[in-house]
């Protein structure tokens, strides 16, 4: 055998083990079973970072008014970052409308020193009167009984921070593979949660302490970066709370979130998350990312010089089975807890999508600066 050819199979077996353990983390999560009760009801404080969403606060904001939730238990602060639109407007309109439900609006740009996201994050919650804080975004939807089923789960559990189910709402072909795919990155940061090793999670529908965020210095030491005001953050707070730090498993506690309707914005958003992969304190977290992406590179690169070699077409080829049955194996029961199991269909078609795009996007995301919102990132 060939180094290459051990090398290839050796990244295979990486790959399957990596995304096996992940499965069987996804499978011990317990579905968490709610009775709520009046001491359940903590306060929580949800911020909400927005820029230019015009065409979405409203939604939102109606949204929010269907929470199964007492309104003194509860506030929205808006962040209003910078827009340039009339998403100022559009709030102050709902909150005149609206005028007893407790919607706060903060606007950066009145406030000097405040210019990223993480800095207007961070002065939303230390104006917070909360025990709690819930982070999502403008374009999700959340479910009736989130803030309760939440509020009984960090009481049952003496939770310091909590990561909660976010899934893509999608209406087309490019649109369900995109929900497919979260649903693997959502399975994937549950489960690492589960096996007390954390990796990703999601601002969309994530909670903690107003106290544990001071004490880790919040997000004091990655304020310069563009993204992970989520994962950083999670990694903090595990570190000082390892058996405090949760995975949320019931539909209840769901946000939905759009999927992008575009390559474009696509694109601007994957740079966007990958783009912090390079700035983990975690190596472990660093070495997976180099693994899976050695393994996409090593299918590729097998495939091709499968056109003059039938070996290197089978090896290539088994990887891609591989890869497509144990990523079957975490996507499947992800998608069927969200009640959309007809995704896994898109399965087979998206494998060799996905190749392409997490060789390209891995590189692309650490080279030069990149659109988010009309706002130029690096």
């Amino acid at each position: 055998m060939h180094y290459w050819e051990f090398f290839s199979l050796l990244l295979l077996l990486f790959y399957v083990g990596l995304i096996g353990t992940f499965a069987y983390g996804w499978f011990s999560i317990p579905e968490f079973k709610s009775e709520n009760s009046a001491s359940d009801f903590i306060r929580f404080d949800v911020l909400v970072p927005l820029r230019n969403e015009e065409a979405q606060v409203r939604r939102l904001l109606q949204n929010f008014r269907r929470l199964d939730y007492p309104l003194n238990q509860f506030s929205i602060t808006l962040i209003n970052d910078h827009s340039t639109d009339n998403t100022e407007r559009e709030i102050r309109a709902c909150m005149a409308e609206f005028p007893e439900f407790p919607f706060r609006l903060i606007n950066v740009a009145e406030i000097e020193g405040l210019g990223s996201k993480k800095a207007a994050i961070t002065y939303g919650i230390q104006q917070s009167d909360a025990d709690w804080i819930v982070l999502t975004d403008a374009d999700c939807s959340h479910a009736v009984n989130w803030l309760k089923t939440l509020s009984a789960f960090v009481v049952s559990r003496n939770a310091k921070m909590v990561y909660a189910p976010v899934m893509f709402g999608s209406e087309n072909t490019f649109q369900h593979m995109q929900a497919l795919e979260f649903a693997g990155l959502l399975g994937i940061g549950a489960a690492a949660i589960q096996l007390k090793n954390p990796n990703m999670c999601s601002a969309a529908n994530l909670s903690f302490s107003k106290t544990v965020f001071a004490e880790v210095g919040g997000y004091q030491d990655k304020m310069h970066l563009a993204s992970g005001d989520d994962e950083f953050l999670l990694h903090k707070v595990f570190k000082r709370y390892p058996n405090q730090v949760f995975f949320l498993k019931n539909r209840d506690a769901l946000v939905v979130t759009d999927a992008n309707s575009t390559l474009r914005q696509l694109s601007d958003q994957r740079r966007r998350w990958v783009s912090k992969s390079t700035h983990y304190d975690n190596r472990y977290i660093t070495a997976i990312l180099i693994g899976a992406y050695l393994f996409n590179l090593s299918i590729l690169v097998n495939l091709i010089l499968g056109i003059w070699n039938p070996q290197f077409l089978s090896i290539g080829a088994a990887q891609l089975l591989g890869k497509a049955l144990v990523e079957f194996s975490i996507l499947f029961p992800v998608v069927h807890f969200f009640k959309r199991s007809a995704l896994i269909v898109f399965l087979i078609v998206a494998e060799p999508f996905h190749i392409l795009y997490v060789l390209i996007i891995g590189i692309w995301a650490n080279l030069g600066a990149y659109n988010w919102k009309g706002r130029q990132q690096k």
